[in-house]
């Protein structure tokens, strides 16, 4: 006859058995659930055979082994899925910050003193000077008219990954894409920006010799002063944004690059706080009037300083003089 503690412990062993080999693919660890199921199956049979024989007790020493063993196996893998569902949500939501970081300027959010995106909050803000740059392609609407829409899609993105890649070289962060053409931010020092400006002529000039599309040229715009920079908008959507009289004129002095056809124009002050100004060639444009602004404002044409040219003698390579 079959004891109470004989018919618990076959219900135990059945119970296993059953959700082991149910639980498998749902914990992602098949084998070790599947060795867990067997386990307990084995020890349930001995169980009974136990007690269907003439050798009671040498089987249920078995049975309580091997339940034992495929307890302990089922409890581990338990253990493991957890951990390997933690360490899924963790990835998750680690590739979750990642994609979300890429909608937002980088560069501002790290400034506002965040350790990550979902520390940001609604109405944080901070004002620091900063240098703002904004390039445009000129005559992108000629442009867009001679190419079709995927055609002009492709040259402007091209144009824009080459220009993001410039931006953050000479750290600094696109802030907007506008069109056909965006605004970056350099917070440390306004040679970044001037450099960055001065690549980004280099890089456009790259790309018209691979003759991806038409030829394009781009006007640059460079201020620099305080800016208020935060997060704007409502609990189920949040943006960054800026709020300037800085940001307004860079995107005046931009405008002048185009009507006065100079590829890299900047303001008075940027050029006040270069610490070496031997590395760029300075022209100056004269006062400018511009939308917006009450006074006239300084602006200069700046270009890149040639690199040192190099003569082959007999005796050696020789570097020349650069230019006065």
């Amino acid at each position: 006859m079959m004891t109470v503690v004989t018919a618990a412990a076959a219900g135990a062993l059945a119970a296993l058995a059953l959700v082991s080999a149910g639980s498998g693919r749902p914990l992602r660890r098949p084998r070790e659930t599947t060795e867990a199921a067997i386990g307990a199956t084995v020890a349930l049979v001995a169980l009974v055979l136990d007690q269907l024989s003439g050798y009671e007790g040498v089987l249920a020493g078995v049975a309580l082994v091997l339940g034992i063993a495929a307890a302990l196996r089922y409890g581990q893998t338990m253990i493991a899925a957890n951990r390997d569902g933690a360490n899924r949500l963790f990835a998750l939501l680690e590739r979750e910050n990642a994609a979300k970081s890429r909608f937002l300027p980088r560069t501002l959010v790290d400034r506002l003193g965040r350790g990550s995106l979902a520390e940001v909050a609604l109405g944080d803000r901070k004002t620091e000077s900063m240098t703002v740059l904004f390039a445009d392609i000129r005559d992108s609407t000629s442009l867009t008219e001679r190419l079709s829409s995927e055609q002009a899609f492709e040259l402007i993105a091209d144009f824009f990954a080459r220009s993001s890649r410039v931006v953050r070289r000479h750290h600094g962060s696109v802030d907007r894409y506008l069109g056909d053409g965006y605004m970056a931010l350099f917070p440390r020092r306004v040679e970044d920006g001037l450099d960055a400006a001065l690549a980004l002529q280099a890089e456009v000039a790259e790309l018209n010799r691979e003759n991806i599309g038409p030829r394009i040229e781009i006007g640059v715009g460079i201020h620099t002063g305080p800016v208020t920079f935060g997060t704007v908008g409502d609990a189920r959507h949040i943006d960054t944004t800026i709020v300037s009289d800085t940001v307004n004129t860079a995107k005046r002095v931009e405008g002048l690059s185009k009507r006065l056809h100079v590829p890299v124009v900047a303001t008075g002050e940027v050029m006040q706080s270069v610490r070496e100004p031997a590395r760029y060639l300075v022209s100056e444009l004269g006062p400018q009037r511009v939308r917006g602004k009450s006074e006239p404002i300084e602006v200069f044409a700046v270009a890149g300083v040639p690199a040192p040219r190099r003569v082959r003698t007999v005796t050696g390579t020789l570097e020349a003089q650069r230019p006065a």
